[in-house]
């Protein structure tokens, strides 16, 4: 199991979640009572860990030695057994509201000292037991037994006074603070958050994250009115700075930019790094919160979790349905991702994207620079990523539920691309810290938005069917003379009009898909999309919106192709 520091305890750990429930409860308070035990400085043989812990001892060789007769320090044992009381509380029913004995939450505990929560994560680390209880929302979040927080802190009293003195502020002193961070800002706007807290820091001798926090603070209280949130009201841009960044989007020079617009060159570069800017701060970034994100060493966990690389194993070729289309049989290839490693990809996804938009919202379109912007960017393609590969390990899950949903008249390729669209959304939208698998919410998902659009469908195509499919097909369809009447060239005449009040591109698509464009026969949504460089989805939105403005034009029509 990732995060332990002993291979040893991490398989004890991993025993101990597969044994019964009932016995969780003693086996936490177990794992607070060595704490009591264990001095940093000392090393402790797992045996003695084992059966302090379980009561058993680990088996034995015929000689007499343990199996794993490993030392661990006493360090190392302290931060194992942290985590592994988490893990064991994390599937114990422990519920935040209902719980016999008070549980504080991590927000209610720095209250309670007056530190931040970093600290609190700190003491975490050092010893301060905490368990993963349910809360009314259903989400598991990181409580500490009242229990467990009187123990710590009768041990570890200097600390904890250390911590509260460090970070207390008398009300003088925040507003003494406040006041010379407003002066700083009036007397040089473009300062940043970290420049004030370490000026402040530096002449009143308070360390630069109590000063940070505090500024922070105000911020949050004050919307739109603090010391480093003002910014909706600069926000505005005139013309011509947004045709030079549509131009610069389009793959125009800076160079040729400032030639056209008649610019100095770094003005135009000043211009597409604001726009960049705001086009960031406008962008919408929604993530799944967790307290993970909180922790110091939260990178170090989260990002670099070997859980989330882990491969599972290659589907058998020999299991995979000969008669499936090469893009079904592909799919079958793909590796599942077990438990773990889903977990772990969508703590990392939405981790991404909680960086990203903590990021973005400090930035100063006027003061941001072109690396701020790019790290930026850099977290959310890498949350696209994570992203992708959640995607791409389910995609076989939307051809199991849409073949369930065919019909004689359905195109099971759009229904695919229909759940497809639903399979990515509900990747945005999952809560993985609830502990359900993501299988589970992507089929409700998926069934859902089929039971709403294909029963639509249905009743759109029988109520205003107008022929105008039924018409193309059967232009597309005829052979050089076939029809040899008079109508012929009237229903050629009217469709080449008909495709004329569209713009060309919508008429272009419509040619290739009914076959209208010259010898080939129709075309798929796949194979238009590639000589259109989008995707079939795009493809397939822009022959709906053509056939609706054909709706109308054909009513105009239809009398004089049926010789009214």
């Amino acid at each position: 199991m990732h995060g332990y520091h002993s291979s040893a305890l991490a398989g004890l750990a991993a025993q101990l979640r597969r044994g019964p429930n009932r016995l969780r409860l003693r086996q936490l308070h177990n794992i607070e009572f060595l704490l009591t035990l264990v001095e940093p400085q000392r090393r402790y043989p797992f045996d003695f860990i084992c059966h302090t812990l379980t009561g058993y001892r680990p088996r034995r060789s015929e000689n007499g030695d343990a199996l794993d007769a490993q030392l661990v320090s006493g360090e190392a044992l302290c931060s194992d057994l942290v985590l592994m009381a988490e893990d064991l509380s994390a599937d114990s029913g422990i519920r935040y509201g209902s719980w016999p004995e008070r549980l504080h939450t991590v927000s209610e505990l720095a209250q309670r000292f007056d530190v931040s929560t970093k600290t609190i994560f700190r003491w975490h680390r050092r010893g301060l037991v905490g368990w993963r209880a349910r809360f009314p929302d259903r989400r598991l979040r990181l409580v500490f037994p009242d229990r467990c927080v009187r123990r710590f802190v009768a041990v570890n009293s200097e600390l904890v006074q250390r911590g509260s003195t460090f970070s207390q502020l008398s009300a003088e002193e925040r507003e003494a603070i406040l006041v010379q961070a407003r002066a700083m800002v009036e007397t040089e706007p473009r300062i940043t958050v970290n420049g004030v807290a370490k000026a402040i820091s530096a002449s009143t001798g308070r360390a630069v994250e109590t000063i940070r926090l505090l500024l922070k603070q105000h911020d949050l209280a004050h919307p739109k009115s603090g010391l480093f949130n003002r910014a909706p009201a600069t926000l505005a841009c005139d013309e011509q700075s947004t045709s030079i960044w549509e131009a610069y989007r389009d793959g125009v020079a800076l160079d040729a930019l400032a030639r056209r617009f008649e610019r100095p060159i770094a003005d135009v570069y000043r211009v597409v790094r604001e726009m960049r800017a705001r086009e960031l701060i406008a962008r919408t970034i929604e993530f799944v919160s967790c307290d993970d994100f909180l922790a110091d060493d939260a990178d170090e966990r989260i990002l670099k979790d070997p859980a989330a690389d882990v491969v599972g194993p290659a589907t058998d070729e020999r299991r995979i349905p000969r008669d499936l289309p090469p893009y079904i049989r592909q799919l079958f290839r793909t590796p599942l991702l077990s438990r773990e490693t889903e977990f772990a990809l969508f703590r990392r996804f939405n981790y991404l994207k909680y960086k990203a938009d903590a990021a973005r919202k400090v930035i100063d379109p006027q003061t941001v620079t072109a690396a701020e912007l790019d790290r930026i960017e850099a977290l959310l393609d890498a949350a696209a990523r994570e992203k992708q590969r959640i995607v791409q390990a389910n995609l076989r899950l939307v051809v199991s539920i849409a073949k369930r949903h065919l019909r004689p008249t359905s195109d099971f390729y759009e229904l695919v691309s229909d759940g497809n669209v639903s399979l990515m959304r509900a990747v945005d939208k999952f809560d993985f810290t609830r502990g359900f698998k993501f299988s589970t919410y992507a089929s409700w998902a998926i069934i859902k938005n089929f039971a709403r659009t294909i029963p639509e469908h249905n009743h759109h195509r029988d109520r205003y069917q107008t022929g105008h499919d039924e018409l193309l097909q059967s232009y597309a369809a005829a052979e050089p003379g076939a029809f040899d009447n008079e109508y012929l060239p009237a229903v050629r005449g009217v469709i080449d009009r008909m495709l004329g009040s569209l713009d060309e591109r919508e008429s272009e698509i419509l040619r290739q898909r009914y076959g209208l464009a010259g010898a080939g026969g129709p075309q798929t949504l796949e194979q238009v999309g590639r000589n259109f460089g989008v995707s079939k989805e795009r493809v397939r939105q822009l022959e709906t919106r053509a056939m609706a403005k054909l709706r109308s034009e054909f009513q105009t029509h239809a009398a004089t192709i049926l010789g009214g």
